[in-house]
């Protein structure tokens, strides 16, 4: 039983975090509003072309990779959703725009199947216009991600076998594809996958976790070595064996460690650590100038990744106190609390 001065502690402590969440959940109600607003009016802009007869009715997406993509030096690989237009439109303006990828780099979105036939006809005048989408017959959900990255695997080695490497990167990752490019040139990768490494990581056993693994799910003391999910970077030559160890392990449901953990490990490749991938939740606030001599990071908004893009284009430019790691930390953790 518990003493009456710890009952008033608890009444207190649970007061105060219900008037916290309120708080929270007032502030950001707008910005979670105006971000919905606007793919809603996007979308009724684009079904209005489509119903007035300007734009025809899409009915099909047939992606090619010319030669096998034997001239194609880095496929970058985004898996992503419908509704996250703006995600996608922010990477065309910044690092993806055409004119920031050389012909020896390919950009390519990966959706899965969409529960309404308005959403689809959406993401296929979308593709009409911009022609880097392709849709897996995989249902949107995030217990699907590792579905949908054997789903990128299986698209590379049937349609761009030749590829020299394979980047898959999250949507709301900011990648500072020029200092990629020039790291791999300087520094040829094969049989690897590359990215952030984790190593000595143990699954969370406890039934309270959000992430539990059962030992049936998983019957080991750890994972074996693998390279953070948000972006990694896989050498050519071990694409084909990769997928084809899809069809061996069992599936696992954390998509990181399944790709490039279990399955890398069946087939002999190399997990390498490279300190210029992220290898979480915002490394570094976002600010152009905070990745003059980084590759990847992660968890960024589409205004934020513009930004960062302008910025970093100005080597003249500054943090703003604001853009520090740990300000944006506390607001990142109050976001994934209450939203």
């Amino acid at each position: 039983m518990y003493s009456p001065n710890m009952k008033k502690k608890i009444k207190v402590a649970t007061t105060r975090a219900l008037i916290a969440f309120i708080l929270i959940y007032i502030i950001c109600l707008p910005f979670r509003r105006k971000i919905d607003d606007g793919f809603q009016s996007h979308y009724r802009l684009v079904q209005s072309y489509i119903d007035s007869g300007l734009i025809p009715r899409p009915r099909t997406i047939s992606p090619s990779c010319i030669n096998n993509g034997e001239n194609v030096f880095l496929l970058i690989m985004v898996p992503s959703t419908a509704s996250n237009f703006a995600q996608r439109n922010a990477i065309r303006k910044t690092w993806g725009h055409i004119s920031n990828i050389p012909p020896i780099v390919k950009l390519k979105f990966v959706l899965g199947k969409t529960h309404t036939s308005q959403l689809q006809d959406f993401v296929l005048t979308e593709n009409l216009l911009y022609n880097d989408i392709i849709i897996e017959d995989v249902p949107e959900k995030y217990e699907n991600l590792t579905q949908k990255s054997t789903a990128i695997l299986r698209w590379t080695v049937s349609n761009c076998p030749r590829v020299r490497y394979l980047l898959k990167i999250d949507d709301d990752v900011f990648l500072n594809l020029p200092r990629l490019l020039k790291y791999l040139s300087k520094h040829p990768q094969t049989n690897t996958v590359l990215g952030c490494l984790v190593s000595h990581s143990s699954p969370f056993r406890s039934i309270f976790s959000k992430w539990r693994v059962s030992w049936d799910q998983y019957n080991e003391e750890e994972y074996p070595e693998y390279i953070s999910g948000p972006a990694y970077l896989i050498s050519g030559d071990v694409l084909y064996k990769l997928y084809q160890s899809t069809k061996h392990v069992p599936k696992f449901m954390f998509e990181d460690v399944y790709i490039t953990g279990l399955c890398r490990r069946h087939i002999g490749a190399l997990a390498k650590s490279h300190a210029e991938f992220s290898c979480g939740y915002r490394d570094k606030g976002p600010c152009g100038s905070n990745f003059l001599y980084e590759i990847t990071g992660h968890h960024y908004s589409p205004k934020e990744v513009q930004r960062m893009w302008s910025e970093l284009q100005n080597r003249w430019s500054d943090c703003r106190l604001v853009d520090s790691y740990f300000v944006y930390r506390v607001i990142d953790i109050f976001k994934w609390i209450f939203l």
